[in-house]
Protein backbone atom coordinates (compact mmCIF):
# COMPACT_ATOMS: atom_id res chain seq x y z
CA UNK A 1 0.00 0.00 0.00
CA UNK A 2 1.36 3.20 -1.51
CA UNK A 3 -0.11 5.74 1.21
CA UNK A 4 0.86 8.58 -1.44
CA UNK A 5 -2.03 11.43 -1.95
CA UNK A 6 -3.03 11.96 -5.40
CA UNK A 7 -5.42 15.22 -6.36
CA UNK A 8 -7.51 14.79 -9.18
CA UNK A 9 -9.21 16.93 -11.27
CA UNK A 10 -12.01 15.41 -13.51
CA UNK A 11 -12.43 12.30 -10.78
CA UNK A 12 -16.28 12.63 -11.03
CA UNK A 13 -16.54 11.81 -14.64
CA UNK A 14 -16.37 9.05 -16.92
CA UNK A 15 -12.65 8.26 -17.39
CA UNK A 16 -11.52 9.90 -14.07
CA UNK A 17 -13.81 7.91 -11.47
CA UNK A 18 -12.07 4.50 -12.79
CA UNK A 19 -8.68 6.21 -12.25
CA UNK A 20 -9.65 6.97 -8.90
CA UNK A 21 -11.28 3.30 -8.15
CA UNK A 22 -7.94 2.09 -9.17
CA UNK A 23 -5.74 4.57 -7.65
CA UNK A 24 -7.61 3.89 -3.98
CA UNK A 25 -7.39 -0.04 -4.71
CA UNK A 26 -3.71 0.58 -5.02
CA UNK A 27 -3.32 2.14 -1.77
CA UNK A 28 -3.07 5.82 -2.91
CA UNK A 29 -5.45 8.71 -0.61
CA UNK A 30 -7.19 10.29 -3.12
CA UNK A 31 -8.80 13.73 -2.93
CA UNK A 32 -10.65 14.90 -6.04
CA UNK A 33 -11.94 18.39 -7.32
CA UNK A 34 -15.71 18.47 -6.98
CA UNK A 35 -17.67 21.56 -8.55
CA UNK A 36 -21.42 20.22 -7.22
CA UNK A 37 -22.79 18.22 -4.38
CA UNK A 38 -23.92 15.69 -6.87
CA UNK A 39 -20.07 14.89 -7.62
CA UNK A 40 -19.22 15.36 -3.91
CA UNK A 41 -21.43 12.07 -3.64
CA UNK A 42 -19.87 10.53 -6.43
CA UNK A 43 -16.84 11.25 -5.04
CA UNK A 44 -17.08 10.03 -1.68
CA UNK A 45 -18.83 6.51 -3.13
CA UNK A 46 -15.81 6.53 -4.96
CA UNK A 47 -13.52 6.28 -1.86
CA UNK A 48 -12.22 9.37 -2.74
CA UNK A 49 -12.27 12.93 -0.84
CA UNK A 50 -13.98 15.67 -2.42
CA UNK A 51 -12.48 19.15 -2.72
CA UNK A 52 -14.87 21.88 -3.76
CA UNK A 53 -13.85 24.20 -6.96
CA UNK A 54 -13.98 24.16 -10.23
CA UNK A 55 -11.27 24.80 -12.86
CA UNK A 56 -11.03 28.47 -12.47
CA UNK A 57 -10.60 28.14 -8.52
CA UNK A 58 -6.96 28.81 -8.82
CA UNK A 59 -6.23 28.88 -5.03
CA UNK A 60 -7.64 25.77 -4.26
CA UNK A 61 -6.00 24.26 -7.49
CA UNK A 62 -2.53 25.28 -6.32
CA UNK A 63 -3.16 24.47 -2.98
CA UNK A 64 -3.86 21.15 -3.82
CA UNK A 65 -0.95 20.49 -5.72
CA UNK A 66 1.34 21.37 -3.81
CA UNK A 67 0.31 19.07 -0.72
CA UNK A 68 -0.21 15.54 -3.12
CA UNK A 69 2.67 13.39 -4.63
CA UNK A 70 0.58 12.86 -7.60
CA UNK A 71 -1.72 15.19 -9.75
CA UNK A 72 -4.10 13.49 -12.60
CA UNK A 73 -5.82 16.08 -14.55
CA UNK A 74 -8.68 15.03 -16.63
CA UNK A 75 -11.41 17.76 -16.12
CA UNK A 76 -12.43 19.03 -19.75
CA UNK A 77 -14.07 22.47 -19.48
CA UNK A 78 -16.07 21.37 -22.78
CA UNK A 79 -17.47 18.37 -20.95
CA UNK A 80 -21.47 19.32 -20.34
CA UNK A 81 -20.63 22.33 -22.76
CA UNK A 82 -20.41 20.69 -26.08
CA UNK A 83 -21.86 23.50 -28.40
CA UNK A 84 -22.13 26.38 -25.86
CA UNK A 85 -18.35 27.38 -25.32
CA UNK A 86 -15.75 27.95 -28.50
CA UNK A 87 -13.24 26.05 -27.83
CA UNK A 88 -10.80 28.95 -27.13
CA UNK A 89 -12.20 29.19 -23.94
CA UNK A 90 -11.65 25.75 -23.36
CA UNK A 91 -8.11 26.09 -24.28
CA UNK A 92 -8.09 29.60 -21.96
CA UNK A 93 -9.47 27.82 -18.79
CA UNK A 94 -7.40 24.57 -18.98
CA UNK A 95 -4.08 26.82 -19.19
CA UNK A 96 -5.34 28.71 -16.32
CA UNK A 97 -5.97 25.62 -14.11
CA UNK A 98 -2.59 23.45 -15.37
CA UNK A 99 -0.56 26.96 -14.56
CA UNK A 100 -2.06 26.90 -11.46
CA UNK A 101 -1.56 23.08 -10.81
CA UNK A 102 1.95 23.96 -11.68
CA UNK A 103 2.61 26.79 -8.85
CA UNK A 104 1.64 23.92 -6.44
CA UNK A 105 3.98 21.88 -8.01
CA UNK A 106 7.17 23.57 -9.24
CA UNK A 107 10.39 22.48 -8.69
CA UNK A 108 9.31 19.39 -7.26
CA UNK A 109 9.61 16.67 -9.98
CA UNK A 110 6.51 15.28 -8.76
CA UNK A 111 3.93 14.01 -11.28
CA UNK A 112 1.34 15.74 -13.18
CA UNK A 113 -0.14 13.44 -16.07
CA UNK A 114 -2.82 15.47 -18.15
CA UNK A 115 -5.24 14.35 -20.73
CA UNK A 116 -5.10 14.96 -24.61
CA UNK A 117 -5.66 13.26 -27.49
CA UNK A 118 -5.00 11.01 -30.35
CA UNK A 119 -6.73 13.66 -32.82
CA UNK A 120 -4.37 16.04 -32.41
CA UNK A 121 -2.12 14.10 -35.16
CA UNK A 122 -2.81 13.97 -38.48
CA UNK A 123 -3.71 10.93 -40.22
CA UNK A 124 -1.21 8.90 -42.23
CA UNK A 125 -1.10 9.82 -45.82
CA UNK A 126 -0.51 5.73 -46.50
CA UNK A 127 -3.04 4.79 -43.73
CA UNK A 128 -0.49 3.24 -42.08
CA UNK A 129 -0.30 3.32 -38.04
CA UNK A 130 0.89 7.03 -36.41
CA UNK A 131 2.63 7.64 -33.10
CA UNK A 132 3.91 9.91 -30.72
CA UNK A 133 5.86 11.86 -32.74
CA UNK A 134 3.64 12.22 -35.56
CA UNK A 135 3.02 14.96 -37.52
CA UNK A 136 0.55 17.22 -35.53
CA UNK A 137 -2.95 17.73 -37.99
CA UNK A 138 -3.15 21.19 -39.95
CA UNK A 139 -6.97 20.76 -39.41
CA UNK A 140 -8.02 19.27 -36.07
CA UNK A 141 -11.40 19.12 -35.00
CA UNK A 142 -10.11 21.38 -32.36
CA UNK A 143 -7.44 22.89 -30.79
CA UNK A 144 -6.74 20.42 -27.86
CA UNK A 145 -3.59 20.30 -28.77
CA UNK A 146 -2.36 23.95 -27.28
CA UNK A 147 -3.54 22.86 -24.23
CA UNK A 148 -0.88 19.67 -24.48
CA UNK A 149 1.85 21.78 -25.50
CA UNK A 150 1.03 24.43 -22.93
CA UNK A 151 1.02 21.75 -20.23
CA UNK A 152 4.28 19.64 -21.33
CA UNK A 153 6.05 23.39 -21.41
CA UNK A 154 5.74 23.32 -17.38
CA UNK A 155 8.01 20.53 -17.51
CA UNK A 156 11.01 23.70 -17.77
CA UNK A 157 9.61 24.52 -14.25
CA UNK A 158 10.70 21.23 -12.73
CA UNK A 159 7.80 19.16 -12.96
CA UNK A 160 7.34 15.77 -14.24
CA UNK A 161 4.51 16.62 -16.86
CA UNK A 162 3.71 13.93 -19.45
CA UNK A 163 0.59 13.58 -21.25
CA UNK A 164 -1.27 10.59 -22.11
CA UNK A 165 -3.32 10.50 -25.33
CA UNK A 166 -7.15 9.42 -25.50
CA UNK A 167 -8.30 7.77 -28.51
CA UNK A 168 -11.72 8.96 -30.42
CA UNK A 169 -13.60 5.86 -28.39
CA UNK A 170 -13.41 5.35 -24.81
CA UNK A 171 -15.69 2.57 -23.81
CA UNK A 172 -17.05 0.04 -21.36
CA UNK A 173 -19.12 -0.51 -18.76
CA UNK A 174 -22.16 1.14 -20.73
CA UNK A 175 -20.84 4.77 -20.98
CA UNK A 176 -19.04 7.69 -22.67
CA UNK A 177 -19.33 8.32 -26.73
CA UNK A 178 -21.13 4.79 -27.15
CA UNK A 179 -23.73 5.18 -24.67
CA UNK A 180 -24.14 8.70 -26.19
CA UNK A 181 -24.29 7.58 -30.12
CA UNK A 182 -26.61 4.95 -29.04
CA UNK A 183 -29.03 7.83 -27.26
CA UNK A 184 -28.57 10.30 -30.31
CA UNK A 185 -29.04 7.25 -32.81
CA UNK A 186 -32.37 6.43 -30.75
CA UNK A 187 -33.75 9.46 -31.06
CA UNK A 188 -33.13 9.67 -34.67
CA UNK A 189 -34.80 6.49 -34.84
CA UNK A 190 -31.90 4.99 -36.89
CA UNK A 191 -28.17 4.73 -36.92
CA UNK A 192 -25.90 6.01 -40.21
CA UNK A 193 -22.01 5.96 -40.90
CA UNK A 194 -20.24 8.49 -43.44
CA UNK A 195 -19.90 7.68 -47.27
CA UNK A 196 -18.45 4.18 -46.75
CA UNK A 197 -17.74 4.38 -43.62
CA UNK A 198 -14.00 2.81 -44.55
CA UNK A 199 -12.22 5.13 -42.10
CA UNK A 200 -10.33 3.18 -39.15
CA UNK A 201 -10.72 4.29 -36.03
CA UNK A 202 -8.35 4.23 -32.26
CA UNK A 203 -10.53 2.74 -29.35
CA UNK A 204 -9.65 1.55 -25.50
CA UNK A 205 -11.30 -0.10 -22.95
CA UNK A 206 -11.70 2.33 -20.24
CA UNK A 207 -9.97 0.14 -17.48
CA UNK A 208 -7.26 -0.05 -19.69
CA UNK A 209 -6.99 3.95 -20.06
CA UNK A 210 -6.97 3.85 -16.25
CA UNK A 211 -4.64 1.52 -15.81
CA UNK A 212 -1.64 3.67 -18.40
CA UNK A 213 -2.38 7.00 -16.12
CA UNK A 214 -1.14 5.27 -13.14
CA UNK A 215 1.59 3.83 -14.95
CA UNK A 216 2.70 6.77 -16.71
CA UNK A 217 2.82 8.62 -12.69
CA UNK A 218 4.87 5.68 -11.86
CA UNK A 219 7.40 5.52 -15.15
CA UNK A 220 7.02 8.48 -17.39
CA UNK A 221 9.35 10.42 -18.12
CA UNK A 222 9.34 14.43 -18.22
CA UNK A 223 7.72 15.74 -21.57
CA UNK A 224 6.61 12.10 -22.36
CA UNK A 225 3.48 11.67 -24.51
CA UNK A 226 1.24 7.92 -24.63
CA UNK A 227 -1.03 6.97 -26.85
CA UNK A 228 -3.55 5.24 -24.54
CA UNK A 229 -4.65 2.74 -27.63
CA UNK A 230 -5.32 -1.00 -27.68
CA UNK A 231 -6.82 -1.35 -30.78
CA UNK A 232 -6.86 0.85 -34.11
CA UNK A 233 -8.39 -1.45 -36.91
CA UNK A 234 -12.23 -0.95 -36.51
CA UNK A 235 -13.69 0.76 -38.83
CA UNK A 236 -16.61 3.34 -38.34
CA UNK A 237 -19.05 1.47 -40.60
CA UNK A 238 -18.10 -1.71 -37.92
CA UNK A 239 -18.91 0.25 -35.00
CA UNK A 240 -22.02 1.85 -36.53
CA UNK A 241 -23.41 -1.87 -37.53
CA UNK A 242 -22.97 -3.13 -34.11
CA UNK A 243 -24.33 -0.15 -32.66
CA UNK A 244 -27.28 -0.29 -34.59
CA UNK A 245 -27.12 -4.00 -33.83
CA UNK A 246 -27.94 -3.66 -30.46
CA UNK A 247 -29.82 -1.08 -30.20
CA UNK A 248 -32.28 -2.21 -32.77
CA UNK A 249 -32.18 0.02 -35.37
CA UNK A 250 -31.67 0.21 -38.77
CA UNK A 251 -28.59 1.27 -40.65
CA UNK A 252 -27.73 3.10 -43.43
CA UNK A 253 -25.36 5.25 -45.48
CA UNK A 254 -25.05 9.03 -44.98
CA UNK A 255 -22.54 11.38 -47.67
CA UNK A 256 -20.63 13.79 -45.96
CA UNK A 257 -22.93 16.70 -46.30
CA UNK A 258 -25.93 15.09 -45.12
CA UNK A 259 -24.37 13.78 -41.88
CA UNK A 260 -23.81 17.38 -41.50
CA UNK A 261 -26.95 18.71 -42.01
CA UNK A 262 -27.85 16.44 -39.21
CA UNK A 263 -25.51 16.37 -37.02
CA UNK A 264 -23.41 19.37 -37.41
CA UNK A 265 -19.87 19.31 -39.04
CA UNK A 266 -17.67 18.52 -36.00
CA UNK A 267 -20.08 15.59 -35.20
CA UNK A 268 -19.89 14.43 -38.65
CA UNK A 269 -15.77 14.94 -38.83
CA UNK A 270 -15.76 12.94 -35.63
CA UNK A 271 -17.88 9.96 -37.52
CA UNK A 272 -15.50 10.16 -40.73
CA UNK A 273 -11.88 10.89 -39.22
CA UNK A 274 -9.51 8.47 -39.74
CA UNK A 275 -6.92 8.12 -36.52
CA UNK A 276 -5.07 4.83 -36.76
CA UNK A 277 -2.84 5.81 -33.34
CA UNK A 278 -0.29 2.71 -32.08
CA UNK A 279 0.02 2.05 -28.47
CA UNK A 280 3.25 0.46 -28.90
CA UNK A 281 5.40 2.92 -26.84
CA UNK A 282 3.10 2.88 -23.58
CA UNK A 283 3.21 -1.16 -23.84
CA UNK A 284 7.25 -0.99 -24.45
CA UNK A 285 7.95 1.65 -22.30
CA UNK A 286 5.52 1.27 -19.23
CA UNK A 287 4.75 -2.48 -19.27
CA UNK A 288 1.27 -1.72 -20.67
CA UNK A 289 -1.21 -4.35 -21.11
CA UNK A 290 -4.97 -3.63 -22.60
CA UNK A 291 -7.17 -6.39 -21.36
CA UNK A 292 -10.46 -5.10 -21.76
CA UNK A 293 -13.29 -6.81 -24.35
CA UNK A 294 -13.08 -5.32 -27.57
CA UNK A 295 -15.19 -2.98 -28.50
CA UNK A 296 -17.37 -4.73 -31.01
CA UNK A 297 -17.86 -7.54 -28.20
CA UNK A 298 -18.64 -5.09 -25.57
CA UNK A 299 -21.27 -3.39 -28.10
CA UNK A 300 -22.92 -6.28 -28.98
CA UNK A 301 -22.46 -8.50 -26.31
CA UNK A 302 -21.17 -7.00 -23.15
CA UNK A 303 -21.72 -3.39 -21.61
CA UNK A 304 -24.49 -2.07 -24.20
CA UNK A 305 -26.28 -5.40 -24.88
CA UNK A 306 -29.97 -4.86 -23.58
CA UNK A 307 -29.84 -7.81 -22.82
Amino acid sequence: MTGQRIFMTGASGYIGSVVAQQAIQQGYNVCALSRTERSDEKIRNLGATPVRGGLQSYAVLLEQSAQADIVFHLADAWAGNFGKMEYDEVVRIDVGAVDAIGEGLKGTSKPLVITSGTLVVAAHPDGLETDEESAISEKPLNDRIKSEQHALGLCSQGINVSAIRLPPWVYGHGGSGVRLFMAMFTDMKEVFYVDQGSAPTSVVHVDDAAQLYLLAAKKAQPGDIFNAVSSNTVTARELATAIAHTACLPLQPLSFDEATSRVGEFMASFLSVENRASGKKARETLGWEPRGPTVMNDIKNGSYSKR
